[in-house]
């Protein structure tokens, strides 16, 4: 047979209003302790920043085919002409890590006039027709160190065989 046992509320142990404040506190402490190494690596904390802009100011449209000295990824591919160096206007790769240059920098690219390439490629890995041509440039003379872990490297076509590359620090946009 059970027995019922009344204890009275005098005797009953009690919790403090403020160790369940204490408890609530460092519950939401933990919480954000575990979320900060992923808000770290989201900002680029965690590795690099490191954004490789391509404009092209000149007025027939551009196919950089090759780019040796930087990662293989930073390559623009087809480059339409613009009228200023814009956000809007711009072909851009961006590393989420560090990133090595070499001591020097080639860029190829084929230029098929004002009519540049009406159809895009048409088969993948096929010889674009236009006029090539290539430029190599050394990094020490751009003022680009050999690691970038962050910044921005701009390089802008300008026609006439001539580019323009430059190091932007820092993030946004000039």
């Amino acid at each position: 047979m059970a027995r019922l046992v009344c204890i009275p509320t005098s005797l009953a142990p009690r919790h403090s209003g403020r160790a369940l404040v204490r408890n609530h506190t460092m519950k939401r402490l933990l919480v954000i302790l575990a979320f900060v190494p992923l808000w770290a690596g989201c900002h680029g904390l965690s590795g690099g920043d490191v954004t490789f802009e391509w404009f092209n100011l000149s007025t027939n449209e551009i196919w950089v085919t090759d780019v040796v000295g930087l990662p293989p990824e930073a390559s623009a591919g087809r480059l339409m002409p613009s009228h200023a160096e814009a956000q809007l206007e711009v072909a851009a790769s961006q590393f989420l890590e560090p990133v090595g240059i070499k001591d020097r920098i080639k860029i190829a690219w084929k230029d098929n006039g004002k009519e540049g390439w009406p159809g895009g490629l048409a088969v993948p890995g096929s010889i674009l027709p236009g006029t090539a041509h290539q430029v190599e440039l050394k990094r020490a003379d751009l003022g680009i160190p050999a690691k970038l872990n962050s910044g921005r490297v701009r390089l802008t076509y300008l026609g006439t065989n001539t580019w323009r590359v430059r190091m932007i620090a820092g993030s946004g946009w000039e």
